[in-house]
């Protein structure tokens, strides 16, 4: 049986990107699509493909770029997203969409072990690597916690600030992912279409006292996010 003509685009594509950089840029589908005398939907659809390996990633409005490695996020290990960027070679950037200190409602009152009406910093934050949006990621802290997050704070790792300079150490975190389609709000702020999928992650993280941190709910671009489960038998 023949082999589709996608497939053989797609292999073309892929032996020509190993000599390119991270993030650089590839030819648009038209010229692929002439380069090796396809159609439009032909290159198209295996460029999809690459996609979907995480080979690829696409910016809405600008093109297609070579992705590098996925961001890998160990669900038994608790990871400061700017210690993993550092990790893989990539710079952190972090930006602030929205702080405030809000009054918990239900959900947020169960999650944090709190009372409905107490005081939360709410902080929305995009996260960055070399630029590129890699999660979005929403931070819900006591003030019976942490009573105050500087301004400096917000912009960088609050967990090294935790440990580094309230010397607040955390001990564990529950961790819950599913998928979740993209809103207008997250998918303007990770540059992906409307209602595309995307890793939704829930944490709640615990201090040394039993006392709990923070719960997060993180959003994340498959095509540049993976989630790793450490598995161990009990016997």
């Amino acid at each position: 049986m023949a082999q589709p003509a996608y497939l053989k685009v797609k292999l073309l594509i892929e032996e020509e990107i190993k000599s390119l950089v991270p993030n650089a840029m590839i030819q648009s589908e038209r010229d692929l699509a002439m380069k090796y005398d396809v159609s439009r939907m032909t290159a198209r659809k295996a460029i999809e493909e690459l996609i979907k390996e995480g080979k690829l990633y696409r910016k809405e409005k600008v093109g297609t770029f070579v992705a590098d490695n996925k961001l890998h996020e160990p669900v038994a290990e608790l990871v400061g997203f700017t210690s993993e960027i550092i990790s893989k070679g990539m710079k952190p950037h972090t930006k602030v969409v929205d702080y405030d200190i809000i009054i918990a409602d239900e959900r947020i009152a169960h999650h944090l072990e709190i009372k409905v009406g107490d005081k939360v910093h709410s902080l929305l934050r995009l996260r960055m690597a070399d630029d590129r949006p890699m999660t979005l990621e929403h931070n819900y802290i006591p003030l019976s916690v942490i009573k105050e997050l500087p301004r400096s704070v917000i912009h960088r790792s609050i967990y090294a600030y935790l440990d580094q300079e309230l010397n607040v150490k955390i001990a564990s975190g529950t961790q819950m992912v599913t998928a979740i389609k993209a809103d207008e709000l997250v998918a303007g702020l990770l540059e992906v279409p409307l209602n595309d999928p995307l890793i939704y992650m829930e944490l709640t993280s615990v201090l040394m006292n039993g006392q709990v941190l923070e719960f997060v709910e993180t959003y994340a671009n498959p095509q540049n996010y993976k989630v790793m489960i450490h598995s161990r038998r009990k016997w």
